[in-house]
Parts: C-alpha cells; sequence; structure tokens
C-alpha cells in the first residue's frame, strides 16, 4: 500500500520549481534592499535630527548669554546716566559763584572778611 501512495504522489515541475524558488529570492531580496533603505533613511534623520537638537540648544544658550550681557550693560547704563546726570549738575554748581564761595569756605578754610571758621568733628549716631 506504501508503494501505491508514493506513486500517486507527482514531483513538481523541476521548472516550476526553480521559478517558484527564483520568485521567492527575488521577494527576500527585494524586502532585504527595503530594509536597508529604510535603516539608512532612519539613520539620515536621526543624525539630522541630533544635529538640529544642538544647533538650536547652542542657540538658545548663546540667546541666553546675549539676554544676560544686555541687562549688565543696561545696569551700567543707567548708572552712567545718573553719574552723569550728577556731573552736570557739578557744571552748573561751579558756574555758581556762591557754591563756590561755599566750598572754598568748607573744603579750604578760606573765610570772608572779620568771618572765623569752626570744624566740628562729625557725632557718630551708634
Amino acid at each position: 500500500m506504501i508503494s501505491e501512495r508514493k506513486r500517486k504522489v507527482r514531483e513538481l515541475d523541476a521548472t516550476f520549481n526553480r521559478a517558484q524558488e527564483q520568485v521567492s529570492g527575488d521577494l527576500l531580496r527585494k524586502r532585504r534592499g527595503l530594509f536597508r533603505r529604510l535603516t539608512a533613511f532612519a539613520v539620515i534623520i536621526a543624525i539630522l535630527s541630533v544635529i538640529a537638537f544642538m544647533t538650536i540648544h547652542a542657540q538658545a544658550q548663546l540667546l541666553e548669554e546675549k539676554s544676560e550681557e544686555k541687562q549688565a550693560l543696561q545696569t551700567k547704563l543707567e548708572a552712567l546716566k545718573l553719574e552723569q546726570a550728577h556731573l552736570e549738575q557739578e557744571i552748573e554748581n561751579y558756574n555758581d559763584l556762591e557754591y563756590i564761595a561755599e566750598v572754598a569756605r568748607r573744603d579750604y578754610f578760606l573765610s570772608k572778611d572779620r568771618e572765623i571758621l569752626f570744624k566740628l568733628p562729625k557725632l557718630s549716631t551708634d
């Protein structure tokens, strides 16, 4: 009976087998090619993403540094404006004869005729 079964199983044509093997080989090569292309594309996208992230991070850090520098310069500008206002007031005062006389009496102990100056020490209120 076994021998009868073996006879009933017919071998497929060799050309058909080769054609099927070639088709399956082609499909396997196409899959490998697709996988390689997708992998290469993913690597390129990952590299570009890292470069973009690094660029954005560097620009954000530079922007923060410039912002801090701007704040420091604005503070310095305010101090210089106050000093300029003080110096302009001094110029105005030194054009006033009464102020010059007051400074001369206070700092250089100059006095008017028949005037006596006393310099008293400052009392500390500690």
